[in-house]
């Protein structure tokens, strides 16, 4: 199954502290909503409309409304500005179904979207749907592995408008231009949108220029990551959890020696020591045969919720391991026992004020704000 990485850079207008153009993402396991919408005008008001307008289009298409529902809805909250005879926002929405493996596409006014598949760029057959005679674009595409699609708002491609260079605004011949001497160089799609911006920068430095946002999507396989912490409550329940936790698809993780040990025993396979990764920092991280990682339990975890937060940038090994696991990872599994540890825990706390539930949310809480599915299983 495929799901897509959204990444996104933005420029405000010169002198304004706020950027008119808004994006807005939603996701679950099956589906992906992505939103760019640009207000009109510059800095607050702009703001305020491109946010409303973005907000309320991926919730809706999120939860299956039909888009002409949703532009009525749109057109009901922002009507027509009156004195220019234009929309207060334009938008274009992208969604995502995993298991259908298709990519549903809606723009209103909307001026740069852009499918690139390898080397090639592939031109989106677009239908016209009239609501309240405002038209839509709407085009549907099969994702491939490795897909690049880019949205951008009018910042971008009318950069540089009126310069000698670009009398006309950097265009869309050259945009993509642009980005297939970048796919070629085998920058990432991080990579391309925030050169697009840095170029839009400059190409408006000294003419003030538009707000602009460049979204890129890239399609690629769905990653699981399954997190074991702690052994259950009830040691009748070690086995069916232990086999829930190797039956999971995905990369699997054991925090603790104790939670280890008894998914060897119940497993049969011995827990291998790597003694050079031992340091100051934290003891030494361990492999078995079925799991890709095993480390040391509060203490590994406590540094990646630290790491996570921005509090340190100087973990131990395993931490960092767990690191690199979750940010490829677009869903993260946490098991979670609920046997009271005594070396870290008054054992006449209940288990959901315990250290590792603490850890746990508070690590879970970081991940779904970066747009992260998080599940969590306690037993």
């Amino acid at each position: 199954m495929l799901t897509c990485d959204v990444n996104f850079a933005f420029k405000s207008k010169e002198g304004e502290e706020v950027c008119g153009d808004s994006i807005k993402i939603k996701r679950n396991e099956d589906r992906v909503v992505v939103t760019v919408s640009d207000g009109l005008g510059s800095g607050i008001k702009a703001s305020i409309l491109s946010t409303l307008t973005a907000s309320l289009t991926t919730t809706m298409l999120f939860n299956d409304m039909p888009v002409d529902e949703v532009m009525k809805s749109i057109l009901a909250t922002l009507p027509k500005c009156k004195v220019r005879d234009i929309s207060y926002a334009n938008f274009c929405s992208v969604l995502f179904k995993a298991k259908e493996n298709i990519c549903y596409i809606a723009e209103y006014e909307f001026p740069v979207v852009l499918l690139f598949r390898k080397d090639d760029f592939i031109e989106l057959k677009k239908e016209r749907l009239f609501v309240e005679d405002r038209e839509i674009k709407e085009s549907y595409f099969t994702p491939q592995e490795g897909d690049l699609l880019f949205i951008m708002t009018d910042g971008v491609s009318q950069a540089g408008l009126g310069s000698k260079l670009y009398p006309l605004g950097l265009g869309i011949e050259n945009i993509k231009r642009e980005i297939f001497n970048l796919i070629r160089y085998k920058l990432s799609p991080k990579e391309i949108v925030n050169h697009l911006i840095d170029k839009a920068k400059r190409l408006d430095k000294g003419i003030k220029g538009d707000d602009a946002l460049c979204c890129a999507l890239h399609f690629r396989t769905f990653n699981r990551l399954n997190i074991m912490v702690g052994p259950p409550s009830d040691s009748n329940l070690d086995e069916y959890v232990v086999n829930r936790f190797i039956n999971m698809p995905g990369r699997r993780v054991i925090c603790g020696g104790t939670t280890a040990q008894i998914v060897g025993k119940v497993i049969g396979r011995e827990i291998s020591l790597d003694l050079k990764t031992i340091s100051e920092d934290s003891p030494p991280v361990g492999y078995m045969e079925g799991v890709d990682l095993v480390t040391e339990g509060i203490i590994t975890l406590t540094q990646v919720f630290r790491y996570l937060d921005g509090q340190t940038n100087k973990v131990g090994y395993g931490a960092s391991l767990i690191v690199d696991f979750i940010e490829k990872a677009d869903e993260v599994c946490f098991i979670v026992g609920k046997a009271i540890n005594p070396a870290y825990q008054n054992p006449l706390f209940s288990y959901d004020m315990s250290l590792k539930f603490k850890i746990v949310n508070d690590i879970a809480k970081i991940l779904e704000r970066k747009g992260k599915i998080v599940n969590i299983e306690a037993y």
